[in-house]
């Protein structure tokens, strides 16, 4: 899953306008995803960022960390997928 299609499907699971959605990104891009602390920074990060809720943040958090591992499950199972169809 390349950056474009990760924002894509932020802004569609969260509805969210391309504004958060990048800011969202850019947060999980400089923050390392894995660890608690890291979890918590972010978290941080989002509401402070966001001006949103600690309810909202952590949605955000669990949906965003969904929607990389299911991309990373993706490329586990299929390895040799191609992402661009060709014709």
């Amino acid at each position: 899953m390349n950056k474009t299609e990760l924002i894509n499907k932020i802004k569609k699971e969260l509805n969210v306008n391309e504004k958060e959605a990048n800011t969202i990104n850019k947060i999980i891009e400089e923050t390392f995803p894995v660890g608690r602390k890291n979890k918590e920074k972010m978290i941080t990060r989002f509401q402070d960022e966001l001006n949103i809720d600690s309810k909202e943040s952590d949605k955000i958090y669990n949906t965003v960390m969904s929607i990389i591992s299911k991309g990373i499950k993706e490329k586990i199972v299929h390895p040799f997928k191609n992402e661009k169809k060709e014709k």
